[in-house]
């Protein structure tokens, strides 16, 4: 049995998980080759969210 539609959105996001997301997609834009080190990646979201 499946789990449902995986298109249909879990919830509401919160302020911070959307700027992390929007932070996500501008950094593969500008390095689409580059490994995303996650503890890094979120040092710096939570630098520039300050």
């Amino acid at each position: 049995m499946g789990k449902g539609d995986p298109k249909k959105p879990r919830g509401k996001m919160s302020s911070y998980a959307f700027f992390v997301q929007t932070c996500r997609e501008e950094h593969k834009k500008k390095h689409p080759d580059a490994s995303v080190n996650f503890s890094e990646f979120s040092k710096k979201c939570s630098e520039r969210w300050k």
